[in-house]
């Protein structure tokens, strides 16, 4: 996790100004991840509530950080490469979420009800004058513990619940399925985890299949935080294109009291 600058390895992005950070690409970052995503039990949950047609349409880890406001929105939405904002969908799709922390504070919560009336209109999002206006009984929250499992419906409203707690991260694995097949963000599969390759797994996976949609989140040097994290690694790297310039004694001084690495 963290930030990764001209790191030739999949790696992670910030989005919102630094409020969320995700890692996209699990499925060529960890074998742990593809076995659950994979897994018999979810796959025999996906017949259960589609039949025999079904697709993974996107997953990622990501986290949640103290201080950001997320809007309630649902997930019944296309991203395709070839327009600019998200699509409505009217294919019904599930979502696992897995807490990878103890959840206390700033926990998923959902609108009771909401995949029924969400689905008489093709708004995503929704505000939170809305919600309190018109649902706010219907609020409910899933804390829990480290391991903990929510599979909700991807037309139904939800959110992260904000909290002003500046240290607050909140760990979490997602991924959606749905019964179209036709759409999917692309899938980067590091090929060493397959032990289980069947048909079910390459229609869950898309073998074969066009990937219409864009990678999620859209990010770009603009969306990066400017942390301490990331201050420090600018100031290394500007101190290390500097010192070039230097005797070579000074050199190795520097590179030393600030770890920097020699170029190679």
């Amino acid at each position: 996790t963290g930030i990764s600058l001209n790191n030739n390895n999949v790696g992670g992005v910030y989005f919102t100004h630094g409020s969320l950070f995700c890692l996209t690409h699990m499925l060529a970052a960890s074998k742990n991840f593809y076995n659950y995503c994979t897994n018999k039990k979810v796959i025999g949950f996906c017949k259960n509530i589609f039949g025999n047609e079904f697709r993974l349409k996107s997953l990622r880890y990501y986290e949640n950080f103290g201080g950001q406001h997320m809007m309630w929105h649902t997930d019944n939405r296309l991203h395709l490469k070839t327009e600019k904002g998200g699509t409505h969908t009217t294919s019904p799709g599930i979502i696992f979420l897995a807490y990878l922390t103890d959840v206390e504070d700033g926990e998923f919560q959902y609108i009771k009800g909401s995949h029924v009336w969400s689905g008489k209109n093709t708004h995503h999002d929704y505000t939170v004058d809305f919600i309190n206006n018109n649902y706010k009984k219907d609020i409910i929250g899933f804390k829990g513990k480290k391991g903990t499992v929510l599979i909700y419906n991807s037309w139904g409203v939800h959110r992260a619940k904000p909290t002003t707690n500046k240290n607050f991260v909140r760990k979490t694995l997602f991924f959606q399925i749905e019964k179209d097949v036709r759409h999917s963000e692309p899938i980067l599969l590091n090929s060493g985890f397959i032990n289980n390759l069947d048909d079910d797994v390459k229609m869950l996976l898309g073998f074969g299949k066009e990937s219409t949609n864009k990678v999620y989140p859209t990010t770009d040097i603009y969306t990066m935080p400017l942390n301490r994290r990331v201050s420090s690694i600018i100031f290394k790297w500007l101190l290390s294109r500097l010192i070039l310039y230097f005797p070579g004694f000074l050199r190795k001084r520097i590179r030393k009291v600030y770890s920097i690495p020699s170029n190679k």
